[in-house]
């Protein structure tokens, strides 16, 4: 079955049901764009070098929680 927009077969069986594919679909406003993902934000983490640590490896700092009396 062939989309009814353009010459390209449907593959999925909900492209046939519809009659149309995904980039039909979009082009012509029938199917929502994905919308985008937020990037991550990263924070740098500086590596730490001490006298304990081999050259080859980096130390990662941990920074302990402590719980808090109310």
């Amino acid at each position: 079955m062939k989309c009814r927009y353009c010459p390209r077969p449907l593959r999925t069986k909900v492209s046939r049901d519809r009659g149309y594919g995904l980039i039909c679909g979009q082009k012509l406003g029938l199917i929502p764009k994905p919308t985008p993902r937020q990037p991550r934000v990263t924070t740098p983490v500086k590596p730490v070098t001490t006298g304990r640590v081999h050259p080859d490896q980096t130390a990662i700092p941990i920074q302990p929680q402590l719980p808090t009396e109310e």
